[in-house]
């Protein structure tokens, strides 16, 4: 099945607005697009080198048909273009997808590119220039920094495995540096053009084996830390004396063979983070704000001081999937996540400002698509259906993005915030009234064709485009849409931001056929991804939908930690 676009970002030059790129992942598939004219550029990985990519290798890979317009005519000295088809790989048991490309290359050989053996791509960020992107897989817990070209292209410039999965990165305010959270609950950070390095050996048995010419420490005998003095119960004097018949090496822990720092740590699971600065004391002072799985936003102090904690912003009443700052106002906090509402903050005294409830936008969805909303006082069924986990009518918010709109009405710069909820096949829209301290909406915009995944706002253009799910059924996280439906369904929409007869921003379906062509002749022309092999271990619908796997059920206290 064609994989929709699980990630989003869009990278526009400051002074080039015609050359803003839009970054798209689809499994292990990173590809760009002109935003402009709406044309496929490249995808990486190219199917020749891992790590390096350029515009004629990823043409050879999904061809030129991917674009809106071909080449109708060619001289008769040049060689035709090959015509290339996609098909999925033929071992049903690997965890990768293959390229197979039909023709022959110079040497009359029959080609074949290389299969994408990554991972699918959970996380996108880039800098504020759009020179450089960076792609978070899970299953490997890599973090990959590309350089992105002017034409579209993506080069590989380094390749860091962290030691947990990470859950989110973030740039800091003068991105230079990565803010790496895993679900461990550690923040880690790292220079952005950092590059790996040959691990550094330090105690004596180490030096010694490095100038015997070994790279690896030597290994040491297992050693239990109990003692004859420490261990006094029968039980337990049975169970020294049976380790210290253990003559297995002991495992040494390997060290990161690349500059990095623990920041902070949670002692739950970790969500999001996100950092800032503000004008303290005519200063600016930065700060690093975190939030985990059990309802903390912590504000800590930026880097060198981030072990230091400022405060809390505390309210929420699940976890917390999103944390989201303004530009424009830095000193306001957006944050949201399984309690279905959005919460507008003071985050640094840690007040909380307005808390707005999505729950009844929502259920006006489902009544205009014929679903029945659940009761206001749920049943005792519902309660037990919940303490199980298996009532559906919980969401989750999964996207927290922000937009400025010049109004005429004003004239001054506003600032708008679009939601979009997991299973849910809508955009919110809302403006940041400053003057009132409090959150508006603007308006909702559904049900769509499919649920969104995520979201990117291109500024410049004043639109916004999203992803939808084109295998599940709409409000549905479970439920698999019929071939005939998952066919007629585009992976993609586009909305303009507008301003209506009163002088108030919203937003309008924007018919741009060309980008949304081309977005969907890309995943189409791929390799066909079987839902077993779109991630090792784990379904099509574990890689799209995961924040519900982050709700306590049953009076569940134990943090889940993913190593």
């Amino acid at each position: 099945m064609p994989h929709p676009y699980q990630c989003l970002l869009y990278c526009s030059r400051p002074g080039q607005a015609e050359a803003g790129i839009l970054v798209a992942s689809s499994g292990p598939y990173i590809h760009t697009f002109n935003v402009h004219n709406g044309t496929y550029l490249s995808t990486w990985p190219s199917g020749q080198e891992t790590g390096k990519s350029s515009k004629d290798d990823a043409t050879a890979e999904l061809g030129s048909g991917v674009t809106a317009e071909t080449e109708t005519h060619q001289e008769d000295s040049q060689r035709p273009r090959k015509r290339q088809k996609l098909s999925p790989p033929r071992d049903d048991s690997g965890s990768s997808t293959e390229i197979v490309v039909n023709g022959e290359d110079e040497d009359g050989q029959n080609r074949r590119l290389k299969p994408a053996i990554s991972p699918p791509v959970i996380k996108l960020a880039g800098t504020s220039n759009g020179h450089h992107v960076v792609a978070v897989t899970g299953e490997d817990k890599c973090i990959r920094v590309f350089e992105l070209l002017e034409d579209g292209c993506l080069i590989q410039l380094s390749e860091r495995v962290m030691p947990k999965r990470p859950c989110a990165v973030v740039l800091t305010p003068d991105e230079s540096t990565l803010l790496c959270a895993d679900k461990f609950g550690d923040v880690h950070s790292l220079p952005l053009m950092g590059q790996t390095h040959e691990p550094i050996l330090c105690s004596a048995d180490d030096k010694q084996g490095l100038e015997n010419g070994s790279k690896e420490p030597p290994q040491r005998d297992f050693v239990p830390s109990a003692s004859s003095l420490t261990v006094h119960t029968k039980g337990n004097r049975e169970a020294l004396r049976q380790q210290q018949k253990i003559k297995n090496p002991k495992a040494e822990k390997k060290s990161l063979n690349f500059d990095h720092q623990l920041l902070l740590g949670h002692v739950s699971l970790l969500t999001d983070v996100t950092c800032v600065s503000i004008s303290s004391s005519n200063k600016m002072r930065n700060y690093i704000l975190s939030s985990d799985r059990d309802e903390h936003i912590r504000v800590s102090r930026g880097i060198p001081q981030a072990h230091i904690i400022e405060g809390y912003c505390l309210g929420h009443t699940e976890f917390i999937s999103k944390l989201c700052i303004p530009p424009a106002h830095p000193h306001l906090l957006i944050s949201g996540g399984g309690d279905e509402s959005l919460f507008l903050w003071d985050w640094h005294p840690g007040k909380i400002r307005q808390k707005l409830d999505l729950r009844r936008p929502v259920e006006d969805l489902k009544r205009r698509h014929g679903l029945e909303p659940a009761s206001a006082k749920p049943t005792i069924r519902d309660q037990e259906a919940a303490v199980s986990g298996d009532l559906e009518d919980k969401f989750a918010i999964s996207n927290i993005r922000v937009h400025d709109w010049s109004s005429s009405k004003v004239n001054k710069l506003e600032t708008g915030i679009i939601v979009s909820c997991e299973g849910i096949p809508a955009l919110f829209h809302f403006r940041i009234d400053t003057e009132a301290g409090k959150i508006e909406h603007m308006g909702t915009y559904g049900p769509l064709e499919g649920n969104v995944i995520d979201v990117a706002v291109i500024q410049d253009q004043g639109a916004v485009v999203y992803s939808m799910d084109t295998v599940h059924e709409a409000f549905s996280t479970t439920t698999v849409a019929t071939d005939q439906v998952q066919k007629e369904r585009f992976p993609i929409g586009v909305m303009k931001i507008t301003e209506n007869a009163r002088s108030n921003m919203c937003m309008q379906q924007h018919q741009h056929p060309q980008l949304i062509t081309a977005m969907e002749q890309c995943i189409q022309r791929q390799s066909f991804i079987p839902e077993n092999l779109t991630a090792k271990g784990k379904s099509m619908r574990d890689l799209l939908y995961g924040l519900e796997s982050l709700r306590k059920r049953g009076g569940e206290e134990q943090n889940v930690r993913d190593d």
